[in-house]
């Protein structure tokens, strides 16, 4: 595969931090801090409910790795055309952080059942995965973009 477009460049480095925060995700709710995993997300927004079994976690593990993928390509536009890769890890940070608010903030005026209110450890553990998002998208584009400068 040919790294040389920032849509590729982007998605890839949106799903490696899609991992990254998924991770996060899974570790907290295990030790019983969060209610919901991330990929309980798009399962309720598709289904109405949790992803209960193998199956349907596999299934809404990759619909939510594509939408960070697409996050990760609108990361990689915003900082190639509208701003510098100067401190692109900040901006990554800041990046992942504005789309944790956004995605709440659609969900709380939507009212959309089981996603809200939320608990207090889910809140904390979703913007935690959101700067472990951030951090890792930009860190991997950033890397991606260099490998190539020196193929």
């Amino acid at each position: 595969m040919i790294l040389q477009d920032r849509t590729t460049k982007g998605f890839i480095a949106g799903v490696i931090g899609g991992i990254a925060m998924n991770i996060v995700s899974y570790i907290s709710y295990y030790l019983n801090i969060t209610s919901l995993r991330f990929v309980d997300w798009p399962s309720i927004f598709v289904t109405g409910q949790s992803a209960t079994n193998a199956l349907f976690v596999l299934f809404f593990l990759l619909v939510q790795l594509v939408f960070v993928g697409f996050l990760g390509i609108v990361f990689a536009y915003l900082v190639s055309k509208l701003v510098t890769s100067t401190n692109y890890v900040f901006k990554g940070l800041l990046f992942g952080v504005l789309s944790w608010f956004a995605i709440y903030s659609l969900t709380y005026i939507a009212n959309v059942p089981k996603l809200t209110p939320l608990t207090m450890g889910t809140a904390v553990t979703d913007f935690i995965g959101a700067l472990v998002y951030g951090f890792v998208l930009a860190e991997t584009l950033n890397r991606l973009d260099t490998r190539e400068e020196f193929s």
